[in-house]
């Protein structure tokens, strides 16, 4: 087993990874004691499902900017596979690049326009603004936007 020195990426986003297992342990006893109250209680818990959807929803976005970070997101390589020239595939990867840089951009501010459209909103059995569960898309773009610019950075240095 190696030891190596974490970089400042890595202990930055510790605190990230700490707070998803985090979320995760509490979906899955939530889901222990929903299953205990609904099924050897007869008593089912009224806010149970919305804390689980609530909870997945932003462990699903902030841990796909987890993943974007560590380089450990699907690719389809199809077209990249036939372009046999480096400065080609280096142009391409940039074109990719930027147009996700783009989406990003566009994305939360779509998502900032929910989150503030339902904000007002009560959920059903927590009462808690129903913009908690939609601001996990413009956060988990933000998150997203500095892990694209440094491949973008390292791809065009490396060149």
């Amino acid at each position: 087993m190696t030891t190596r020195k974490k970089n400042g990426l890595e202990r930055a986003l510790r605190p990230l990874e700490i707070l998803l297992t985090l979320a995760l342990i509490g979906v899955f006893f939530e889901v222990i004691l929903e299953v205990s109250f609904r099924y050897l209680l007869h008593r089912p818990l009224a806010w149970g499902s919305e804390f689980s959807q609530t909870v997945l929803v932003w462990i699903t976005f902030v841990g796909s900017a987890l993943a974007l970070f560590r380089g450990e997101h699907m690719s389809v390589n199809l077209v990249m596979n036939c372009v046999r020239s480096p400065r080609k595939r280096l142009v391409l990867q940039i074109i990719g690049g930027l147009s996700v840089l783009a989406f990003l951009v566009i994305a939360f501010h779509g998502g900032i326009q929910v989150t503030q459209r339902t904000w007002t909103m009560k959920t059903t059995a927590l009462q808690m603004p129903a913009g908690i569960l939609y601001l996990a898309f413009p956060v988990g773009c933000l998150i997203m936007v500095p892990a694209v610019l440094r491949d973008l950075y390292l791809k065009i240095r490396k060149e």
